[in-house]
């Protein structure tokens, strides 16, 4: 144990030395300190609720876990009246009403189909049942159009809307204030009396902590600056953690640090170097591979240091305490470890510090590019109406690759899933994500990687045991 510490304490020195690990810590701090003049401020429970409930009519099927929502037509109106204030959250009156239009929906034929029955429990009864056929529409979006996905609805038969009870429209009830407000405790009770197809429930809502789904008015540099709209807490959240911390930060660290510690390895190889340490008592696998464990030391102070502290300030200044952010630091250090691990091999073999460096940055490159295809692949698989104009060639030499690489492309989706998950609502991620394609699964992906990092570790050994010094 004590050489291991000796080695470790010798790879943090020279991790240290390295002056570029205090220009990233710099900028870490900086971070943190322009994110800590970021206000949130929640709007007024009126607004909140007027702005939350206009997305009830946006249902997502088998109740709530479907990735995408039903095309239901705006056939009701929902509101909250005798809205007070409780301890711990609101308490409401939840009125839903027929809306104004007419009880339709544009099929898949382009010909419109009109819906029979009562709105809000043939929404009950299709959020009940799996997802169905899907269809797309073109949504005009900043001066063009983008692709907006669907699934349309199903039969619900009048024997179906009147077998649905109480029970089931109250579930349906808190499960749609858990959907697009991000509120899971909420208690919800049929107030008796009032003819169908009018509804009302008393609705008791628990909020321990900050909202995700709750719009804030968002300020920057201590009020210097006010973001027009408000925004849901969440969305600001994620465009933080996974758009600034997981995706340029962390693509900035991961390549500094193959930087420095390409040089680690190829610099204990050095003639002098080696002779001196091969003097003492310890086994040169053991030395490579606790110098290894030591270069990971880099990685290990400069996730602590940005997601630790970025995590802190976040919370502080918005409330939101969900230390699901806080998982990035061994995920992003276990990547750096894929990467670290090719880089070892690379320097035991040509003892080259360029060659590790840039044999590294290529490698890290390839397995995004196949990552990139691979979920593309995956996305466009998954619609069954283009089986036909797969590639099966193409289609198999990329599910090889898949399969033999490290899974590097999808520790990096899994990280965004579990972002995704802790600060978005699940109709935000289906408007910002749109994949059609199941996420990867971890054990399978921690696993396979963890292989891929031991057999270079076991090839740079037998190398390093092998030649001579």
């Amino acid at each position: 144990m004590s050489q291991f510490i000796a080695i470790l304490k010798d790879s943090f020195r020279e991790a240290m030395d390295a002056k570029v690990i205090y220009v990233l810590l710099g900028l870490s701090i900086l971070l943190m300190g322009v994110t800590a003049t970021i206000s949130y401020t929640p709007v007024e429970p009126n607004e909140a609720f007027t702005g939350i409930l206009t997305r009830f009519n946006t249902v997502f099927p088998d109740r709530g876990r479907a990735k995408i929502p039903l095309g239901l037509p705006p056939a009701m109106t929902y509101s909250a009246t005798d809205l007070r204030t409780t301890t711990g959250g609101y308490s409401l009156r939840l009125e839903v009403k027929p809306g104004a239009g007419e009880f339709s929906f544009l099929g898949g034929g382009g010909g419109r189909q009109n819906l029979q029955g009562d709105a809000l429990r043939f929404a009950v009864v299709n959020w009940m049942k799996p997802p169905g056929p899907t269809r797309t529409f073109m949504l005009p979006a900043n001066g063009g159009a983008v692709p907006f996905e669907v699934a349309e609805p199903q039969d619900a038969s009048p024997d179906e809307q009147a077998a649905v009870t109480d029970e089931q429209i109250q579930e349906f009830i808190r499960n749609q204030f858990a959907t697009h407000a991000g509120i899971s405790e909420a208690s919800v009770s049929r107030v008796k009396g009032i003819a169908e197809p009018a509804y009302a429930f008393d609705v008791d809502l628990k909020m321990s902590d900050a909202v995700r789904g709750w719009p804030h008015r968002i300020r920057l540099f201590f009020g210097a600056l006010a973001l027009p709209t408000p925004m849901p807490l969440g969305v600001v959240l994620w465009f933080i953690e996974e758009k600034i911390i997981n995706g340029f930060g962390a693509t900035i660290t991961l390549l500094i640090g193959v930087v420095i510690t390409g040089f680690f390895i190829p610099n204990m190889l050095r003639k002098g170097a080696l002779d001196l340490i091969v003097t003492k008592p310890i086994s040169r696998s053991a030395l490579l591979v606790y110098k290894y464990l030591g270069g990971l030391s880099y990685m290990v102070i400069l996730t602590v240091a940005t997601v630790g502290g970025i995590w802190l300030v976040l919370a502080l200044r918005s409330g939101y305490w969900d230390p699901s952010f806080l998982l990035l630091i061994p995920i992003l250090t276990f990547t750096f470890a894929i990467l670290y691990a090719f880089s070892t091999l690379v320097a035991v073999l040509t003892r080259s510090s360029i060659a590790a460096i840039l044999l590294t940055c290529g490698f890290a490159f390839f397995l995004f590019v196949v990552g990139a295809i691979k979920v593309e692949l995956d996305n466009f698989r998954a619609d069954p109406k283009n089986k036909s104009e797969v590639n099966e060639t193409f289609a198999a030499v990329m599910d090889g690759l898949h399969f033999v690489l490290p899974r590097y492309k999808d520790v990096d989706r899994l990280t965004t899933k579990l972002i995704s998950d802790a600060t978005l609502t699940p109709l935000e991620q289906y408007a910002m994500a749109k994949t059609k394609a199941d996420y990867p699964k971890w054990g399978e992906t921690f696993g396979f990687s963890l292989g891929f990092i031991a057999v270079c570790l076991a090839l740079s050994c037998w190398r390093f045991q092998t030649r001579d010094a």
